[in-house]
């Protein structure tokens, strides 16, 4: 402490070339939307697809893009102009197939073999009338390539492996560019996740920017209001503005890109840094304002003020730290680099922060004392509250409890691919096109496994996975379905004239054609088996309908398989990037709880230590389980969705709890120490730490607030809900600890070893 004011201007100077590497390093940092991150890691299922990537190819390289010509898109102009794009689409390098209904070829057998026959006659305008009914008979193209009212056609784009970054977003431009090209700018729509990574990664970019100005500009204005001169606003904001950039610094050197977790980053570093410098500038101000030398006050703020907020940056990094014991990558990630932020924070305020308010008075950082005054007075009503109501706050606190216990087991956790598309956006009206018009964007995946060294194009294993794509058609709504028997049916019934069966009924005429189907192989869009045919897949798409009504689904499927596939011949098993994600809510569920338990018991540990005292530990706690059980409260009466990125809410808002309650109980503790009586601790610490913490309570709402402003859904939420909880932190730590302490030590007026 000595030494921070003593080289003050070395440590100043010290920190600013530390921002300057970082923000030199900072310019490194990309941009990602990694649907993989928020797999559960070392999980059966993710490991199962990546064999299932391995043996086929990847089930999320696809685009899909539909152009609407209304009334019907039987008009030559218009049919010739999608038979271009799509062709100039197969041009690019990154491109495998692309595929719609004016370039799709059916096989027709002739007496001469196996010819391909297209489904429409561009050239031909007298034939659509014919062509339009054979067409809503086709499963292979209607809902695939052609919307269900005939007003709209589809363009399925296959890439040839997964793109980064910087060429999802040159290919999605490549497209926008031939849609100009081709005319079609006001009626082209887009979906797939290559599409949604690009148009994420660039609402990723343009948020980030609007969340750190408007946190600046928020924080600024409450900060003005607070102190009313320059250097009192100027001091926070650039010891806060400095954190940040120190972290971006290492965020940078160690090569680690945003995501659309990483977007809450500079709002955390900006709230937690402001948090810890308006309680350095707070304490420091008091005692310029008692008569003390800007030496004596700054050493006596970090004395008194130094231990807090080192307790109160270890617990807020516990807390996030917590999220390591999540299975979710992502969520590692986030709870790892926030709990180094926090920790970086606390540094450059402790050391900046310190060193830069060393060299400026009071009246140069508040207005004048009379606002002090005006806090105190504040403060004083509050413990007056507290002193005459102790029966209606119990009560109060009681209510909250128990309706927020009750709550928790209706919190959603339905999640819909449509959740994070951010709002009022074109990539949220596109999806609702494909819902309406096509098959929708959902894959549907299941894995075909013959058993007994059988090959996907053996008789029975043909029969059974029939059967299985038939159930899945009629029972459970799958739309544009593809398999080896799917295939094998199709080519029969072009073939001849048999409607009564619906596959070859000998060995011969089997052969034959999985001979031809086999040579046919390179012209199918989708990969339906592996090299040597002893593994295949169903592939399809299904509506949105959220993964709760998915998991539903699933296990009637599995259930009707149980009953009706014979196990002993082929087994299939849903798989797929999407039922991964939905899996994912799954563990989130399990894991909050633990890592809550977890971070709960470490602060309790902190606690236990701190102050040497069973009850002290119970009155630290219990206020910090309130934010929790409103917290989860709120999503449960809003409906909001438990998520990957909701899910922060809880761990933040601990951490930020935490931080009040470390504060006003080691304020409580130092006045105990000096031989003050329960109520002489508990006046004097509502006197010097309320005002802080409804100070940093206070910046902190208006620093999340700025979360509203997001498209994202989980991140405009996280917004609200962070706002919801510090609230209830906020009265939690003013009403429900001094009660605590009351209870603790009913009739104690003096500091003796039995009361706490």
């Amino acid at each position: 402490m000595q030494n921070i004011f003593k080289y003050r201007r070395w440590w100043i100077s010290f920190s600013l070339l530390l921002a300057t590497f970082g923000a030199w390093q900072a310019s490194s940092i990309g941009f990602v939307y990694d649907l993989e991150q928020f797999f559960p890691a070392n999980d059966n299922e993710v490991r199962y697809l990546d064999k299932f990537h391995r043996e086929l190819e990847r089930d999320d390289l696809f685009v899909l893009v539909a152009f609407e010509n209304k009334p019907s898109i039987y008009d030559r102009a218009f049919l010739k102009r999608v038979h271009d794009y799509t062709l100039a689409v197969r041009k690019h390098p990154k491109v495998s197939k692309a595929e719609g209904l004016t370039t799709f070829r059916e096989p027709l057998k002739t007496p001469f073999g196996y010819r391909l026959r297209a489904l429409i006659q561009i050239k031909e305008p007298q034939t659509y009338a014919y062509d339009s009914l054979n067409i809503a008979q086709n499963p292979a193209v209607w809902r695939q390539f052609v919307s269900e009212n005939h007003d709209a056609l589809a363009v399925t784009i296959k890439m040839n492996n997964q793109l980064s970054q910087v060429e999802t977003d040159a290919f999605q431009a490549y497209l926008d560019s031939l849609a100009v090209a081709y005319h079609f700018k006001d009626v082209v729509h887009y979906g797939g996740v290559i599409t949604t990574q690009s148009v994420f990664v660039q609402k990723i970019k343009s948020e980030l920017l609007l969340f750190i100005s408007l946190s600046i500009v928020l924080v600024t204005i409450v900060l003005w209001l607070l102190y009313r001169t320059f250097w009192g606003v100027l001091v926070p904001l650039v010891t806060v503005v400095l954190a940040l950039v120190v972290f971006l610094g290492y965020l940078g050197v160690t090569r680690q890109d945003f995501n659309i977790m990483s977007t809450m980053f500079p709002t955390l570093m900006l709230i937690f840094g402001m948090s810890d410098i308006i309680h350095l500038q707070s304490k420091y101000i008091d005692g310029l304002f008692k008569g003390m030398s800007q030496r004596e006050s700054i050493l006596l703020t970090l004395k008194e003020i130094g231990l807090a907020l080192w307790l109160t940056s270890l617990t807020t990094a516990i807390g996030f730290a917590s999220l390591l014991s999540s299975s979710t990558p992502a969520i590692q990630q986030f709870g790892i680099n926030a709990a180094i932020g926090v920790l970086i924070a606390y540094a450059v305020v402790v050391v900046f922060g310190s060193a830069t308010l060393a060299f400026f008075s009071s009246t140069q950082l508040q207005k004048s004392k009379e606002g002090s005054l005006r806090w105190e007075k504040f403060s004083l009503k509050l413990f007056q509250i507290n002193q005459k109501h102790p029966k209606k706050i119990a009560a109060i606190v009681l209510c909250i409890i128990v309706f927020s216990l009750l709550s928790l087991p209706l919190i959603n956790t339905n999640s819909y691919l449509l959740g994070d598309i951010p709002e009022r956006s074109r990539l949220r009206y596109d999806f609702h096109f494909f819902e309406t018009s096509f098959s929708g964007v959902r894959p549907f995946e299941m894995a075909i496994e013959p058993k007994n060294q059988r090959s996907i194009f053996d008789v029975d294993v043909l029969k059974e996975t029939l059967k299985l794509s038939q159930y899945l058609e009629q029972n459970h709504h799958i739309q544009s379905l593809y398999s080896p028997a799917k295939i094998v049916s199709r080519f029969y019934q072009l073939s001849t004239s048999d409607s009564t069966n619906p596959l070859p009924p000998d060995a011969a005429s089997l052969s034959e054609l999985t001979t031809q189907i086999e040579k046919s192989e390179g012209r199918l869009f989708f990969k339906l088996w592996n090299k040597e045919g002893n593994y295949g897949r169903i592939s399809g798409r299904i509506k949105d309908a959220g993964s709760d009504s998915l998991t539903i689904q699933i296990a009637e499927i599995k259930a009707w398989m149980a009953s009706n596939i014979r196990t002993d011949i082929v087994s299939f098993r849903p798989t797929g990037s999407v039922l991964l994600v939905d899996k994912n809510h799954e563990y989130l569920r399990k894991n909050l709880f633990y890592s809550l338990a977890f971070a709960f018991v470490l602060v309790a540990l902190i606690f236990a230590w701190l102050f040497k005292d069973w009850r002290m530990v119970v009155v630290s706690i219990i206020p910090n389980l309130i934010p929790m059980l409103v917290a989860g409260a709120a999503l449960a009466v809003t409906g909001i969705e438990l998520k990957a990125v909701t899910s922060v809410i809880f761990t933040v808002s601990f951490g930020i709890a935490v931080d009040d309650t470390i504060h006003f109980l080691t304020r409580f503790k130092l006045q105990r120490q000096k031989g003050e009586s329960v109520e002489q601790a508990l006046r004097e610490t509502f006197v010097v730490s309320a005002k802080a913490i409804t100070i940093t309570t206070l910046l902190l709402v208006v620093g999340f607030i700025s979360l509203v402003f997001s498209s994202f859904t989980g991140t405009y939420y996280v917004g609200i809900l962070i706002c919801v909880t510090l609230i209830s932190a906020w009265l939690a730590d003013i009403f429900v600890i001094p009660q605590l302490l009351y209870f603790f030590n009913r009739g104690s007026r003096l500091a003796d070893k039995t009361d706490v």
